[in-house]
């Protein structure tokens, strides 16, 4: 995975979070905290994928 594939990606999935946490009622706290915690797992399990395919 390249650059630009892991921003759009991160991108997509952080506008899911927020838009989503919107629809189930969280408040922006919430959603920016749930923001951190989804994309601190997406960034522990591309480097940890990354350095498997090295």
């Amino acid at each position: 995975m390249n650059k630009k594939t892991y921003n759009i990606l991160t991108f997509t999935i952080g506008g899911l979070v927020i838009f989503g946490g919107r629809y189930i009622g969280l408040s922006l706290l919430q959603r920016i905290i749930a923001f951190i915690a989804i994309g601190g797992l997406f960034e522990i399990i591309y480097r940890k994928t990354k350095k498997e395919n090295e």
